[in-house]
């Protein structure tokens, strides 16, 4: 018994330590982020193996993206673009096996909280901090230029995310905030951070991403603040954004001028609409009628949409001749789901989306009627719920769903959700 507790400490370190760096992989890319997963996935898998199998927690929500897993992998063998889909299909367990890794150390770390909350501070102060360098001088730290003149980078460089990493955190920084409200010094650096990281989200012309933020803002509000304090934060919050708005022609372009073209095209006496993506959605929605059920497989989108001899498509061109008809992804995680999955992936999707928005509206009810003095548990559960209804907003254009980068935010959240769904339902038990 002595000879495992020494070896559980040392598990507990080591991939603490791994899920710690995650936000700084995070920085640098895809690689490294895959990489600190995968490892962590695989230490999770031997400690296991060799320890006590008992340590694996049936989790229904993971067990169901076991079943996910399992399902897109027989749809990518038997997939005509096999030589695509069954690798990214075969190695999509290592996000579900980190879920269960990360709950587990949160039992087990009593310090995780703490000590993921100051290498998060670390790295979002960094990024932020070089963010404002960027947007004040025209380049970051590291001399990195502006890509274009109404859009951030920072450490990102040509690839215009930096809003996108911000937003993804946003969740989670404002969730330790409250985990770790009795730390007086992370309280103000978490202070600090989530103040400065709201406006260089919009600063950074990244209109999805901030939208997205402003929709979890506008979820968690209501809940985690007085009525008083909800309006006075709105209040500010609108003056600021119309102020900037209206003494910077470079933002009032981007988020108002190109909005407004980025929705709807009147041209050759037709009407477009969302004409930048338009081409990727009929190329997904073309793909999804020829393979309704199970898809065409993980990652054959840039494929089958070569593939596309839509009736809709020679219409979109007739408006609007230089359309993108073929990507990587279609810019949509339910269009992708439908595309490559088939009808049966994206119900998936579609009920667990379902799912969260009943789940936020039976925890607004309990914030309202709830008469304990202690309301923090309601606070947290609803900042990480409300952080997942961001991630699987429908109506929003999104990365590859199952790009490694995207699944790194999408797992982490997720992780700390199940987590606390399993803290909030013991508690409202009782």
């Amino acid at each position: 018994m002595l000879e495992f507790s020494k070896y559980n400490n040392r598990f507990l370190y080591f991939s603490s330590f791994l899920v710690f760096l995650i936000p700084f992989a995070q920085v640098t890319g895809p690689f490294l982020t895959d990489l600190i997963i995968s490892t962590a996935a695989l230490m999770y898998i031997f400690f296991i193996l060799i320890s006590n199998k008992e340590l694996h927690e049936n989790n229904k929500f993971l067990n169901i993206l076991i079943v996910f897993w399992l399902y897109i992998l027989i749809t990518s063998l038997i997939s005509e673009y096999r030589f695509l889909s069954l690798k990214p299909s075969l190695t999509f367990i290592r996000f579900i096996i980190f879920s269960f890794l990360v709950i587990y150390l949160i039992k087990n770390n009593k310090y995780y909280f703490s000590n993921f909350n100051i290498y998060l501070i670390i790295v979002l102060f960094i990024v932020v901090f070089d963010g404002y360098i960027q947007f004040a001088f025209g380049k970051n730290i590291l001399g990195f230029e502006k890509v274009r003149p109404d859009r951030l980078s920072g450490f990102f460089r040509d690839e215009l995310i930096l809003g996108s990493f911000l937003g993804k955190f946003l969740p989670i920084i404002l969730f330790l905030y409250y985990e770790n409200r009795h730390n007086k010094n992370l309280k103000i650096f978490n202070t600090i951070i989530i103040f400065t990281m709201i406006p260089l989200i919009f600063l950074s012309g990244e209109r999805s991403a901030f939208f997205l933020s402003l929709l979890f803002i506008l979820l968690v509000l209501p809940i985690i603040l007085s009525i008083k304090k909800f309006l006075l934060f709105t209040t500010i919050f609108s003056i600021t954004a119309v102020v900037i708005l209206n003494f910077s022609p470079t933002i009032h372009d981007r988020y108002v001028n190109q909005l407004k073209d980025h929705i709807v095209l009147e041209k050759n006496g037709g009407k477009l609409y969302f004409p930048e993506h338009i081409g990727l959605f009929n190329s997904s929605y073309n793909n999804f009628l020829n393979n309704k059920l199970i898809g065409s497989g993980v990652k054959s989108f840039r494929e089958t949409c070569k593939l596309n001899n839509s009736l809709y498509k020679s219409k979109i061109t007739n408006i609007k001749s230089n359309v993108d008809f073929c990507s990587t992804h279609p810019h949509n995680y339910y269009l992708q789901f439908l595309s490559e999955t088939g009808l049966i992936g994206f119900l998936l999707l579609f009920f667990i989306f379902i799912y969260c928005v009943i789940k936020y509206a039976k925890v607004f009810i309990i914030s309202i009627f709830y008469k304990k003095n202690n309301k923090q548990i309601i606070k947290k559960y609803t900042i990480l719920l409300s952080g997942l209804l961001m991630h699987l907003w429908p109506i929003t254009t999104t990365g590859n769903f199952f790009n490694n980068w995207n699944s790194s935010f999408i797992f982490l959240n997720l992780s700390l959700f199940l987590y606390f769904n399993e803290k909030f339902i013991s508690d409202f038990k009782k």
